[in-house]
C-alpha cells in the first residue's frame, strides 16, 4: 500500500503520484530472496573502500583476485613473451604461413585439436590429434612440418590457448560465478591419453612416439618439444646450418627420456621424476591462500622437491645440476674445438663465452664439411640439454646418459665430471 505522504492513489492497476508531504516511514518489510543472478558491477570504488577497490567476490575467485590466476601468469614467460611481441616482429615469422603458430599463436592448440594446419597436398600427418606435427613430403621425400592454419597477428599464450572458454561458461557473458572446471584444457587429458613428440621409433615412417600418460600436462608437451623428429633427421652425412638441430624449449623430450639421438649399442634409462611425476606437479603445485587453484606463473617451486628431499633448499640437490653444469662445460670444449659451435655464423666460440655457463645461447656452427650421424648426434643431444634448461632435473638420469655417450662420440674418451650411469 503507498503511503498517504505521497498521495498515490490506485485506480485500475495503475499508480498514480501526486507531490504531497512526506509521511512518516512505515514498518520495515520482509526481506526477498536471494536472486541467483548478480547485478551488474559498480564503478571502481576510492582506494581503500570496500573488497578490492569494490570488485565483488565473483571476480575476485579466481581470476581477479590477489595473488590469483592472473596476476600470477603476469609473472610468467609466457606473459613476458606476449609482451615484448606486442608491436614486434616477431608474428612475421609465422604468417605465410609457418609453423610457428602452432605453438605461438593463442589460437595455436584450438586449431591444431581442431585438426586445422597446412599440409602438404596429398600428405598428412599421422599423430595430428595428439599433438604430432612432422610427416614427409609425398612429393620430395624430405621431413616437413603442418604449418599454422589460424589468423593471429600477435604471439600470446593465454587463458585461452590452453582452456576452452565458451559463451556458455565464460562468467563475463553468463554472469554467473565461475565454476571449477568449467574451462576444460584443450588437448586430450584423460587418464590414458598420451602427447607424440616428434621422434619416431625407426626410419620407416614418420609417427611421432607417445610421451607418456601425463595427464593435465600432455598440455605442456603439445609446445615444449623439440620439433624435430631426430630418428629421421639424423642421417649418414649431416650438412649444418645456424638454424640446424633442436628448437628453443624441448623439456618435453629430455622429460619423457625418448627424444634425445641414442648410440647405436647403449641402452638408456629413465629417472623417478619420469616416472613418479609430470610438469604440472612441479611448475604448477597449488596455492593455498588461492584457494588452492593451480599456480599459473609456470615456475618449478623447490618447496615441491621437499616432499621427497626434505632439505631441499635448492633445485641443486645432491649437486646434481652442478655436476650436469660440469659436464656441459666439458662437452662445450670438446664441441667447440672440433668446430661445431658458434654464437655467430662462423667464427668458434670465445673465451669470454666458454666461460659464462649460457649454453642455451651457443648455435650449430655452419660452412664444415658434413657430419656422420655421431657427431651430428652428440652436437644434438648438447644442444637438447642446453635448451632444454634446468641443468638435468628434469631427467637426471637420461640427461647424464646422453651426455657422456655425446662427449664419447666427440673425443673417444670419458668426461672427467661424469660417470654414465647403468
Amino acid at each position: 500500500m503507498i503511503g498517504a505522504g505521497l498521495g498515490g492513489v490506485l485506480l485500475a492497476g495503475t499508480v498514480l503520484f501526486a507531490c504531497g508531504s512526506e509521511g512518516a516511514q512505515g514498518p520495515k518489510g520482509d526481506p526477498g530472496s536471494s536472486g541467483t543472478v548478480p547485478g551488474p558491477v559498480g564503478s571502481q570504488g576510492p582506494p581503500g573502500s570496500g573488497v578490492d577497490g569494490g570488485l565483488p567476490s565473483s571476480c575476485l575467485s579466481p581470476c581477479h583476485g590477489f595473488n590469483g590466476i592472473v596476476e600470477q601468469w603476469k609473472t610468467s614467460t609466457h606473459y613476458a613473451a606476449y609482451v615484448s611481441n606486442i608491436g614486434g616482429g616477431e608474428v612475421a615469422n609465422w604468417t605465410g604461413p609457418q609453423a610457428c603458430g602452432n605453438c605461438h599463436a593463442i589460437d595455436a592448440l584450438e586449431q591444431r585439436v581442431g585438426g586445422q594446419v597446412v599440409i602438404a597436398p596429398d600428405a598428412g600427418v599421422t599423430n595430428l590429434l595428439t599433438g604430432e606435427l612432422g610427416y614427409r613430403s609425398p612429393v620430395s621425400g624430405k621431413l616437413a612440418e603442418a604449418s599454422y592454419a589460424g589468423h593471429a597477428k600477435v604471439a600470446a599464450v593465454t587463458c585461452v590457448t590452453c582452456h576452452s572458454v565458451t559463451d556458455q561458461t565464460d562468467p563475463h557473458r553468463t554472469g554467473l560465478p565461475y565454476t571449477p572446471g568449467s574451462f576444460p584444457l584443450r588437448v586430450p587429458v584423460g587418464s590414458t591419453d598420451q602427447a607424440s613428440i616428434e621422434k619416431s621409433p625407426n626410419t620407416s615412417a614418420v609417427t611421432g612416439t607417445p610421451a607418456g600418460t601425463m595427464g593435465g600436462a600432455n598440455t605442456c608437451i603439445w609446445c615444449h618439444r623439440s620439433r624435430k623428429d631426430v630418428t629421421n633427421y639424423i642421417g649418414v652425412s649431416n650438412s649444418i646450418s645456424a638454424y640446424w638441430g633442436p628448437h628453443e624449449g624441448p623439456q618435453a623430450d629430455v622429460f619423457s627420456a625418448a627424444g634425445g639421438y641414442q648410440f647405436e649399442s647403449q641402452t638408456y634409462g629413465t629417472s623417478t621424476h619420469q616416472q613418479k611425476l609430470t610438469c604440472v606437479d612441479c611448475h604448477m603445485p597449488e596455492v593455498a591462500s588461492n584457494s588452492s587453484a593451480a599456480d599459473h606463473s609456470f615456475y618449478a617451486q623447490v618447496r615441491v622437491c621437499t616432499s621427497c628431499h626434505a632439505k631441499a633448499t635448492s633445485f641443486d640437490i645432491s649437486g646434481g645440476q652442478s655436476q650436469i653444469r660440469a659436464t656441459l662445460f666439458e662437452l662445450q670444449k670438446a664441441l667447440n674445438t672440433a668446430g661445431y659451435l658458434t654464437r655467430g655464423t662462423t667464427t668458434a666460440l670465445q673465451p669470454s663465452e666458454l666461460a659464462d655457463g649460457q649454453f642455451e645461447l651457443d648455435l650449430p656452427r655452419s660452412g664444415g664439411s658434413p657430419l656422420t650421424a655421431d657427431e651430428a648426434g652428440a652436437l644434438y643431444d648438447y644442444l637438447l640439454v642446453a635448451r632444454g634448461s634446468a641443468l638435468g632435473v628434469h631427467n637426471p638420469k637420461y640427461t647424464k646418459q646422453l651426455l657422456f655417450d655425446s662427449y664419447f662420440a666427440i673425443t673417444g674418451l670419458a668426461p672427467t665430471t661424469l660417470v654414465r650411469p647403468l
